[in-house]
């Protein structure tokens, strides 16, 4: 896999940091609006490949069990996951599956 991006490192009078917009033909301070001159610019080309070593077959995590009585078939142990969905400060998502395929989801 090879990627190609074009750098310019250039700051602007007031010391903004310039971004180039793909296809824009004039580079503008998102600060200041000045116009900069680029005719003295020269643009470099940096390519970096990478190697796959070895592809790794992913499996279906099923998760742990727990006690925790299904209410789509009754059963006594459901399998669940846990996944921080929310900002840090809130508690964390459980997803609780059955073997019966019903699904909850509890915002703990």
């Amino acid at each position: 896999m090879k990627i190609s991006f074009i750098f310019i490192p250039m700051f602007c009078k007031c010391g903004t940091i310039i971004t180039v917009e793909k296809d824009s033909s004039e580079i503008k301070c998102v600060r200041c609006s000045a116009i900069l001159d680029t005719s003295h610019l020269d643009t470099v080309v940096m390519q970096k490949t990478f190697k796959i070593e070895e592809e790794v077959e992913l499996k279906e995590v099923k998760g742990a069990k727990i006690k925790y009585q299904c209410p789509g078939c009754n059963a006594e142990e459901m399998m669940y996951n846990t996944a921080q969905l929310r900002s840090a400060d809130e508690g964390q998502t459980v997803f609780y599956t059955c073997d019966c395929g019903y699904k909850l989801t509890v915002q703990s």
